[in-house]
């Protein structure tokens, strides 16, 4: 087949947006089709870096970019996503890949990067079939969470809640839905924002996947102390005070753990303080922002992901714990449900429940499997073998068929 992708952010070895754009275009390549691409001008280097030491005949990339001036007038300093940008790049690719649709004659057209249902394609309007997605942008924060939010991240919340309101509304993504051969989407909530006309042709799967080829081998934990990791920015909807909180109940409670934490983020310097104010700095230990292989150790050579976010589409940090069979402690919400099953983790259903009843239900079941090396055995074989269910290869055979 040839295949034209569009993917804003597509570069290798950077995870996140970067990262599905460039699976998406490593992948359909790897099978035997002709893939083009087009992307940012400000993802060459790294692209070009990649092509150097790994010669591919069928994998072309297209790179469109407004002038700097009109990027820093539109973009600003601050907001690198600026939605008007990235509007008027739909805009710009749409003329940009003319020229090749004249000589080239593709079966379908793939938007995938950014993967949020609030930016349309204008390459729908082009006479080949259009995939649009896998797309996120429907999970919520339950109303019941957001108590022990800021009224700043309150106010935040809210807004993203009315623009998923928009969403429904909006003349640009109707347009797109409307021309979309197929739509996918990352879950049920995101789902649920699509006008009820478009759910025929709509199908729920992952945005994010694993490279099988390299997938680890069982490994098993050797540690005197039992070890938790956490690994993601630090922010409010990450469910950073439940995890902490988790932490303090199982240190009440004289067990031997230690949380690592890896990730920076504007909620580092009140985690501190709280940390601080509950005495529990001996079983924190913040990381930084740490290197890819630095994080595979981390993996390793922990016993526990835990991970209660409370809105997150994909949840990449729980594959790659899984990849490495480190199973995870997770919520019933978004992509982290998707993944997890309680075969190979820990998941907490939230019906009905608060934010401390969360936190003891966690507690609970943490200590149940600290104290059964059995079920962490049995956990670790069933997260490998799970994991294998989201390849990158897998999630191309749901897009296009065999």
């Amino acid at each position: 087949m040839k295949i034209l992708l569009s993917a804003y952010a597509c570069e290798p070895k950077k995870g996140s947006e970067p990262e599905v754009g460039w699976q998406w275009a490593l992948t359909l390549s790897k099978k035997g089709n002709h893939v083009y691409v087009v992307t940012r001008k400000n993802n060459k280097k790294n692209i070009d870096s990649y092509l150097k030491n790994n010669k591919t005949s069928n994998l072309h990339f297209i790179y469109f970019d407004y002038p700097n001036w009109i990027l820093k007038i539109v973009k600003g300093k601050a907001n690198s996503k600026a939605y008007l940008y990235i509007l008027l790049w739909q805009i710009g690719i749409y003329f940009t890949v003319k020229p090749y649709l004249k000589k080239i004659k593709f079966d379908f057209i793939h938007h995938v990067t950014f993967v949020s249902l609030r930016f349309p394609s204008f390459l729908c309007l082009y006479n080949v079939p259009f995939i649009y997605g896998p797309l996120a942008g429907g999970e919520i924060v339950p109303y019941v969470f957001r108590k022990s939010f800021s009224f700043k991240e309150k106010i935040n919340e809210f807004l993203r809640d009315l623009s998923n309101l928009y969403i429904k509304i909006s003349p640009l993504i109707n347009l797109t839905l409307l021309r979309s051969h197929k739509i996918f989407v990352t879950s049920q909530e995101t789902m649920n924002l699509l006008p009820k006309k478009y759910h025929h042709k709509t199908n729920i799967i992952l945005a994010i996947g694993i490279d099988n080829s390299k997938i680890s081998k069982l490994n098993y934990s050797n540690n005197k102390i039992f070890k938790i990791c956490f690994v993601g920015n630090l922010l409010h909807w990450k469910g950073v005070f439940i995890l902490i909180n988790t932490i303090l109940k199982l240190a009440e409670k004289n067990l031997n753990i230690h949380l690592n934490i890896a990730g920076d983020g504007p909620k580092k310097l009140e985690l501190i303080k709280m940390i601080k104010k509950l005495n529990i700095g001996n079983h924190v230990t913040f990381l930084g922002k740490i290197k890819k292989d630095q994080l595979n150790d981390l993996y390793r050579n922990s016993d526990l992901l835990l991970y209660p976010s409370l809105r997150d589409s994909g949840a990449t940090v729980v594959l790659e714990a899984m990849f490495h069979s480190l199973p995870a402690a997770v919520l019933n919400l978004g992509g982290p449900s998707r993944i997890v099953n309680n075969k190979c983790g820990i998941k907490i259903n939230l019906s009905q429940k608060n934010e401390d009843e969360v936190v003891l239900e966690l507690t609970r079941k943490i200590i149940k499997f600290i104290k059964n090396p059995n079920t962490q055995k049995i956990k670790r074989k069933e997260s490998l073998r799970r994991v294998k269910k989201f390849s990158w290869y897998k999630k191309m055979i749901d897009v296009y068929g065999e």
